[in-house]
């Protein structure tokens, strides 16, 4: 049986949100949840009430708030975006690996969609980007519809996993 680890990533750690989407980790960014509780900031105590409320592990660099949920909520040290992966490996024994058929908007955390013919999305692409490339998903968020395909970034970040 594979666990899946649902996160809520706190707002210093945007990048970390992102990355964690595109391996298919069902993953919340603090600053997202601004427009659900139409605040500006979201306060500490939102943050716990939210991950306790949809079952969420707290990935934060907020110590006083990592004591004060330490019972479903991570801490991480450094810098690095690759460091926090190496981390968040070693804790919860997860695997980071680049499937865009099972990936979450990087955006927005909503699931993609196969595009199963290219031409209907052509206007939204570069050039080149159509020319090269013939397999491309879709965020299914009406309101993002973010398009993904396997280019050059992906394999830089496939490389640099490598090395962790």
């Amino acid at each position: 049986m594979v666990i899946q680890f649902k996160f809520l990533i706190d707002a210093m750690l945007g990048r970390l949100a992102r990355f964690l989407r595109i391996f298919g980790y069902d993953t919340v960014y603090a600053n997202d949840l601004e427009k659900e509780f139409d605040i500006y900031s979201i306060s500490d105590d939102k943050l716990i009430e939210y991950a306790k409320k949809t079952n969420r592990i707290l990935i934060t660099k907020d110590l006083p708030l990592y004591k004060r949920f330490n019972e479903q909520s991570f801490f991480l040290e450094g810098k690095d975006v690759y460091g926090y992966l190496r981390q968040l490996k070693s804790k919860f024994n997860i695997t980071f690996k680049i499937d865009i058929g099972k990936a979450h908007c990087s955006r927005c955390n909503a699931r993609l969609k196969k595009i199963l013919d290219k031409n209907l999305i052509k206007d939204q692409l570069k050039d080149d980007t159509f020319k090269y490339y013939n397999n491309f998903y879709q965020c299914l968020n009406s309101n993002c519809k973010k398009i993904f395909w396997n280019g050059s970034h992906i394999k830089n970040i496939e490389k640099k996993l490598n090395e962790i």
